[in-house]
């Protein structure tokens, strides 16, 4: 009985240690993940997220980080997967419902890629990337009037690339 009482304290605190060490370790590799993703080793970041994912599987950043990277090397099917489960873990996070449209857009899904800035716009109505997006949407779309609109909007709100989009779409 003594042996039991003894076995069960020593995993209590195991577990109660183990706890913190796996977060701290999560949030370094989620920081050297984003690090690596900056500087172009997105094979490596992508490793990085994936360790961050077995330390905390609900860490709603590192599917999106991998995401980003994964887009970044060219794997947008991969990237929506990774986007999705962002999604799944926080669904209210603007980037997630921006990334995914972005790489929607660029596997050729418009409609889809129109209903993610939609989202990241009701979300968040001041995110004038999300509104610059859109408007490459519509404009891939065909509805350059709707793109201006997107885009002026997105200057509006500081987003210095719209601004010539406007100047070549919108005079």
């Amino acid at each position: 009985m003594v042996a039991k009482i003894i076995t069960g304290v020593i995993m209590i605190t195991i577990l109660i240690t183990a706890q913190p060490i796996n977060a701290a370790n999560a949030q370094e590799y989620l920081a050297s993940g984003m690090q690596k993703t900056e500087s172009g080793k997105f094979r490596e970041a992508i490793m990085d997220f994936n360790k961050v994912i077995q330390l905390d599987p609900n860490q709603a950043k590192a599917y999106q980080y991998r995401g980003v990277a994964k887009a970044k090397y060219g794997d947008f099917a991969g990237a929506i997967i990774d986007y999705d489960k962002a999604i799944e873990k926080d669904s209210n996070n603007t980037d997630s419902y921006s990334s995914r449209g972005i790489a929607k857009a660029r596997l050729g899904n418009l409609t889809g890629a129109i209903v993610d800035f939609d989202v990241a716009l009701e979300l968040n109505p001041r995110d004038g990337n999300a509104y610059f997006n859109h408007g490459m949407a519509m404009e891939m779309s065909g509805e350059v009037q709707r793109a201006c609109l997107d885009w002026e909007q997105s200057v509006e709100l500081g987003h210095e690339q719209a601004i010539n989009f406007v100047r070549k779409y919108c005079s």
